[in-house]
């Protein structure tokens, strides 16, 4: 799932960006430099690579090259950015990190990349002259994007864990106004999951594309030939978290994920990545090993036949037509999304739905009178 923290101090923001974002995760080998993302961005004349005065001074709201301040007003205690994590499912983190077949990293961060810019299309900004108390899209963001392995250590050594941070800056540019403003999330922060769909549809689709098998789980999805005793080896964290939250009678996710953050060990000294290779595959068997290494040269097949565009659609309508008439089209378009991995994307879902409002008729497989519209504008 896709996850939005907040940032609400400066300080807060360059301590994140010193022992968080910009360290070499818990490995000292092959980091993957931070790159700067974004019309936004573009528009600064930021470089393809983070530097951190360019990073610290945007967290003061200041331009990145000159150092003036870019927006009118810079407050205390003020919003300075979202810091958005994207994860892959386990199956996808464990074929990279043990074979670092590149493919898949392109896959990961062209599905990110293509995410980012879905979203930076949704920003907007406050208009309060005169008079005014409305919205404007502005459309571009600046944001840093870093990509990690590695999850927070268990007895001091961490799993598996491809991710990525885009952290975004409170910080839009008003074209109309000719000047730099405080963006406005709370859209992009309700269509979270929606985003996380889109995100998940494009890399499960890359995965596709390289000859992977998909298969649709009850959290998401994963690559089939990596079976779940393998996956338990290297989810350690979340075997602990739901132990401790059977002892104590927690049952709620965002309790567990509160419960995680609690409990969570604290950033280790730096092993070599060909270190932590060797500690991984030590704890498989010589036959799963070459289990996971099969997946990637192998041709599989499928264990069930790749929906189609219009099948992704048409669930979607139903889906949410059978709780309500009125559904945004994102929710439709999340399910279908979800319904599709593997083989639908987010243009093609969304493409596909245009005048697909027809009368409910079981015969035909049509969608109630009530999805009329909603299913005739869901792009």
């Amino acid at each position: 799932m896709l996850r939005i923290n907040q940032q609400r101090s400066a300080s807060g923001a360059k301590s994140y960006f010193e022992e968080g974002l910009a360290r070499e995760d818990y490995y000292t080998q092959d980091a993957i430099v931070g790159h700067w993302g974004g019309k936004g961005a573009e528009q600064l004349g930021l470089a393809r690579e983070v530097q951190r005065d360019a990073f610290l001074r945007l967290c003061d709201t200041r331009d990145p090259d000159t150092g003036r301040t870019l927006t009118a007003r810079t407050l205390e205690n003020r919003t300075v950015g979202y810091d958005m994590i994207w994860h892959v499912p386990k199956s996808v983190s464990l074929l990279y990190t043990l074979t670092r077949d590149e493919r898949i990293l392109r896959a990961f961060q062209s599905a990110v990349r293509e995410t980012m810019q879905e979203l930076e299309a949704d920003v907007k900004t406050w208009v309060r002259q005169a008079g005014q108390n409305a919205e404007r899209t502005t459309g571009n963001l600046v944001f840093a994007e870093f990509v990690h392995l590695t999850a927070r250590p268990v007895n001091g050594v961490p799993d598996p864990h491809l991710h990525a941070h885009c952290f975004v800056f409170n910080t839009t540019f008003d074209s109309a106004e000719a000047r730099w403003k405080a963006g406005q999330f709370r859209e992009v922060v309700r269509d979270a999951p929606y985003f996380d769909a889109a995100f998940h549809a494009r890399l499960s689709k890359g995965m596709a594309d390289l000859g992977l098998t998909i298969e649709r789980t009850k959290a998401g999805w994963e690559v089939v030939g990596i079976g779940k005793e393998i996956l338990g080896k290297f989810s350690r964290r979340t075997a602990k978290i739901e132990e401790l939250a059977r002892e104590k009678g927690i049952t709620d996710t965002e309790e567990k994920a509160r419960l995680g953050a609690k409990t969570r060990e604290k950033k280790g000294e730096s092993q070599s990545l060909d270190a932590l290779r060797a500690e991984w595959k030590g704890r498989l068997t010589e036959d799963e090993r070459k289990a996971i290494k099969d997946v990637l040269t192998r041709k599989q097949n499928p264990s069930e036949a790749r929906i189609s565009v219009r099948g992704a659609v048409d669930h979607s309508l139903w889906h949410g037509f059978e709780r309500s008439s009125v559904v945004e089209d994102r929710r439709l378009l999340a399910t279908g999304l979800k319904r599709g991995y593997g083989s639908v994307l987010p243009e093609d879902a969304g493409g596909s739905s245009r005048g697909r409002g027809r009368e409910h008729s079981p015969a035909t497989g049509g969608v109630p009178k009530s999805g009329r519209s909603a299913g005739e504008r869901l792009l």
